[in-house]
């Protein structure tokens, strides 16, 4: 495949990703939890929600430009619509500077096909765009290492890493540890094509030595580090009290320590979307597990693949990168989430590209096609079953904060209770959450000159609320004001 056709195929990838999530994604779908925590930190309408110490604002200065102009969720989607489909083009781009033909499209089709690249496409969460920062970082790190590299290599390394920093800092630790190590042993340094040819097959004059190379490509994850952390190290002494007491609160508020949760990791592939208590993970699904097993295999196929045919740096870094970003999720956090593994999962399908493209006959090829045709089966179905259940949870949220307007609760007001969070927002009110009633229910603040009103889904009356005014909104939900 010619450049210009695997440039043409990245791109034809990129918008079939788009419109896949505008037509199985509802525009419509309200906001969840962290999408509120982020969003409100630049609307001007509402409140701001709390901003605990693990979360970074790499997302609300992503979604601003809508939301300060906008508090439209679907405007919102739209625009986180078409900026993945043109992240997605862009970061595994890239690679086809290092190696046209069919594997950067190829691997960007196995990414974008599966349900977490379309549902959180257009969900203002970071990681994502974590996952593409990645792959741009590593294609770039790359790219410096070859003869005829330039300056933009190195600005594009120090710019990925610097958004996946901006994004979530300590998932930049674990992209630039494997490539700084890289560059500190000689011997582990990748080996690199040989010098470029001119239109006649003549070398090309290298005119960056290998050592200067090596040094601008160090200097580019050195600064990428540093300006994607400045935002969250100044907020941790504006805020929190010190750079080290942010990075306690932050530990202890993501259960941070010892954990194997690969278990998890693997029950979560077929939701829910967090796997954190009251929510579970629920029983291992086999054809996920199935998928599961088959990365490791694909991935060891590509690297024998790659290393037969000169091509194992370009297989192996983003293999080694994508193992090291799965670490502390899989290992130092003790909960599961299926969108923590998404920068794994985007460097991940390098190597599985190329161990697919390395298999060769009738018989060998026809297994692949059905290998990629069962995986858009099983994400399309799993897609389908996480869309519904969201819209109807997420519809809900508008029918009650549409019935608390209709008993006049108005700005300045506090929501209190199970979702409260997302009700508040589309009210424009402070949001207090409790997780589960009665037994995580203390008594709410009455704020002074605030309406509180405190929501429940359920029979259950919460043991605080009993002397409260109680009356039923929608559904199965309720209100409770103060006599």
């Amino acid at each position: 495949m010619t450049s210009l056709r695997s440039r043409w195929a990245l791109l034809l990838v990129a918008l079939c990703y788009g419109i896949v999530q505008l037509i199985a994604v509802s525009p419509g779908m309200g906001l969840g939890w962290d999408e509120v925590v982020y969003v409100s930190q630049v609307d001007p309408r509402v409140p701001a929600a709390e901003f605990i110490a693990p979360r970074a604002r790499g997302i609300t200065l992503l979604v601003a430009p809508v939301v300060l102009v906008t508090s439209s969720t679907e405007a919102l989607r739209v625009y986180l619509c078409v900026l993945s489909a043109l992240g997605l083009y862009v970061s595994f781009g890239t690679w086809l500077r290092i190696r046209p033909g069919a594997t950067a499209p190829l691997a960007a089709l196995l990414f974008a096909s599966t349900w977490l690249a379309v549902f959180y496409g257009n969900e203002a969460m970071p990681n994502l765009w974590v996952a593409f920062g990645a792959v741009a970082a590593v294609g770039c790190f790359l790219r410096c290492a070859r003869p005829d590299s330039g300056r933009g290599a190195a600005v594009g390394l120090a710019v990925s890493v610097a958004a996946v920093a901006l994004l979530r800092p300590p998932d930049s630790i674990w992209l630039v540890l494997p490539l700084a190590l890289a560059l500190a042993r000689p011997a582990w340094r990748l080996i690199r094509p040989g010098p470029p040819l001119d239109g006649n097959g003549d070398k090309v004059r290298d005119g960056v030595g290998d050592g200067r190379r090596w040094v601008r490509a160090g200097v580019a994850l050195v600064a990428g580090l540093v300006v994607g952390w400045a935002d969250w190290i100044v907020e941790a002494y504006v805020r929190f009290g010190g750079f080290a007491a942010r990075w306690q609160a932050a530990g202890a508020a993501n259960e941070t320590g010892l954990h194997v949760t690969l278990l998890d990791h693997i029950r979560a592939l077929n939701g829910p979307l967090l796997c954190r208590p009251p929510a579970h993970c629920g029983p291992v699904v086999w054809p996920w597990l199935v998928w599961w097993l088959a990365i490791p295999v694909l991935v060891l196929l590509g690297l024998y693949a790659a290393a037969r045919r000169d091509r194992l740096p370009e297989c192996a870094l983003p293999a080694i990168c994508g193992l090291t970003l799965a670490v502390p999720y899989v290992f130092l956090v003790g909960y599961a989430a299926p969108r923590f593994l998404l920068p794994a999962y985007a460097l991940l399908v390098f190597p599985i590209a190329h161990a697919l493209l390395s298999l060769k006959g009738r018989p060998a090829a026809g297994l692949a096609a059905a290998g990629v045709l069962a995986q858009f089966v099983l994400q399309g179905l799993t897609l389908e079953k996480i869309v519904s259940h969201r819209l109807s949870m997420r519809g809900s949220d508008v029918e009650v904060a549409e019935a608390l307007r209709a008993l006049n609760v108005r700005p300045p007001c506090l929501v209190y209770g199970e979702h409260a969070v997302m009700i508040a927002y589309r009210m424009g009110c402070d949001g207090y959450p409790v997780l589960r009633w009665p037994a995580q229910a203390p008594a709410p603040v009455l704020s002074s000159g605030k309406n509180v009103v405190a929501v429940a889904e359920g029979r259950t009356v919460p043991a605080p609320l009993r002397t409260w005014g109680r009356g039923r909104l929608t559904g199965n939900w309720y209100a409770y004001q103060p006599r």
